[in-house]
């Protein structure tokens, strides 16, 4: 059983916290984690719906601009050519779609190396408690600093009220973004800097993906 220090918001430890090995002390497969990063990537722009009007969509009429010689000008077939004001866009962006697949247990096992990686790297906190009794962001930002990252993902319940003020003074701080343990994902885990998990977000994550 992988034990880690337990801290409370000022980084002082107040004792030890069991993990499940098998979340938080698992082996790291970076072709996982490749692909889970491929697949939200993907997922933004799944529904591509830019539609630029090519030459032959644009409304116009099709009449020779002016005759062919004699005029000293370049010749012209059509005003709604790329080249001209309220022409057509010539290679312009078309509706398409972006779709990666990837299964529930892959998503799963790259989820779980994203954590493993980010233990290994002393990259990851385990927080006794992550409360506010009021909205303050500069309350908020000072666990940041205690914990002297540049960036922050922190991992909280949303249930007590006091959590839910801790939460939403995070909006206010840069480089940090919270996240419920029923949201956490490869993407930000390896985006920040610094993993900080509540305990109870813990013992969510371990249940989650420990027992399937």
């Amino acid at each position: 059983m992988l034990s880690l220090p337990l801290y409370d918001m000022s980084k002082k430890k107040v004792g030890n916290v069991d993990l499940s090995d098998a979340v938080f002390a698992a082996e790291v497969r970076p072709h996982l984690l490749n692909d889970a990063v491929r697949y939200q990537i993907a997922k933004r722009y799944e529904h591509r719906t830019a539609n630029a009007l090519t030459r032959t969509e644009v409304n116009g009429t099709t009449k020779k601009m002016y005759k062919q010689k004699g005029t000293g000008q370049a010749r012209q077939g059509s005003g709604k050519s790329g080249h001209f004001v309220g022409g057509g866009k010539a290679h312009g962006p078309r509706p398409r779609m972006v779709v990666r697949k990837l299964n529930k247990k892959v998503k799963r096992a790259a989820l779980i190396s994203a954590l493993s990686w980010n233990q290994k790297q002393d990259r990851l906190f385990v927080v006794d408690k992550l409360e506010l009794g009021k909205l303050s962001a500069k309350s908020a930002a000072q666990l940041i600093k205690a914990f002297g990252s540049e960036s922050a993902l922190i991992v909280n319940s949303n249930k007590a009220e006091k959590e839910q003020f801790f939460n939403r003074s995070l909006r206010n701080v840069e480089k940090v973004k919270f996240l419920a343990p029923e949201g956490i994902n490869v993407f930000d885990i390896l985006k920040y800097k610094t993993v900080i998990i509540s305990k109870s977000a813990v013992q969510k994550l371990s249940e989650r993906l420990a027992n399937v």
